[in-house]
């Protein structure tokens, strides 16, 4: 039977961008998340890497509703391609997750964004595996996801430049998942917006694909940086690599962000 959205986790990433659960099954998941001036951005000009969580959310529920007790999938890796900027008004977009394949050790998932005309925003095609997990993850946000902040996202997660081509982020509940750690969709999100400080965007450019692999557990209760290297940077496209980490300095994320001049 699918699951509904009283089943759905709702953490600080979930609350931060207005994400709700519709419906889960093992083959199909279903979620909204409502766009406002929270996705707005400096330098990125909108942060369309904010709708990584929602669809690492409901690619991740897929694998979970068809996966064996005591077991729990974690992302290996994530690609999104982005069609359009999300809009800022208030709009609510819909979000679809599908199943492609899966085994034992894990699945491949995709999944869409798209407004309510049905034009595409965004796509994912995911990677899992499954880990050994005892208990469900943790507790559901209150209430108070209807008073979460409408200030930019990249100043909730307090990102700020600490050297260049550096960002850090500090411990807070506003990236986390339910079991600790960062959330998947988080390192892609803090992944583009330090990608777009690296270029000085200054919001002239637009992210069209991020493309990452998940290395390591990030811990959301340690400060975590994002090193960012420009590998080309041309007058119409630039490639950036962004390595996440915590205090350890090990990585956490490897991320490789493909930006365009609008």
């Amino acid at each position: 039977m699918p699951t509904t959205s009283s089943d759905f986790y709702l953490g600080g990433p979930e609350v931060m961008l207005r994400i709700r659960g519709l419906s889960m099954s093992a083959e199909r998941g279903e979620a909204r998340i409502e766009t406002g001036p929270w996705l707005a951005d400096p330098a990125a000009g909108v942060t369309r890497a904010a709708l990584a969580v929602v669809c690492d959310d409901v690619t991740g529920y897929v694998v979970d509703a068809g996966s064996p007790e005591g077991r729990w999938p974690v992302s290996l890796g994530i690609r999104m391609d982005f069609v359009a900027d999300p809009p800022l008004d208030g709009t609510v977009l819909d979000v679809t997750g599908e199943l492609v394949a899966r085994d034992e050790r894990g699945a491949m998932t995709t999944g869409r964004i798209s407004d309510p005309s049905g034009r595409t925003i965004a796509t994912i095609v995911q990677r899992s595996h499954l880990i050994d997990a005892p208990t469900s993850p943790g507790a559901h946000a209150t209430a108070d996801v209807l008073d979460a902040p409408a200030s930019p996202v990249r100043d909730q997660l307090g990102l700020v430049p600490t050297a260049p081509g550096v960002l850090t982020m500090p411990p807070t509940f506003l990236s986390a998942n339910g079991m600790g750690s960062v959330h998947g969709g988080i390192l892609i999100c803090a992944s583009e917006l330090a990608a777009m400080s690296s270029v000085e965007a200054d919001g002239q450019l637009r992210t069209t694909s991020i493309d990452i692999s998940y290395v390591r557990p990030c811990n959301a209760a340690d400060t975590t940086t994002f090193t960012s290297e420009t590998l080309h940077r041309g007058r119409s496209l630039s490639v950036v690599r962004v390595i996440s980490a915590n205090s350890s300095g090990k990585p956490s994320s490897i991320a490789t962000v493909v930006v365009q001049h609008i």
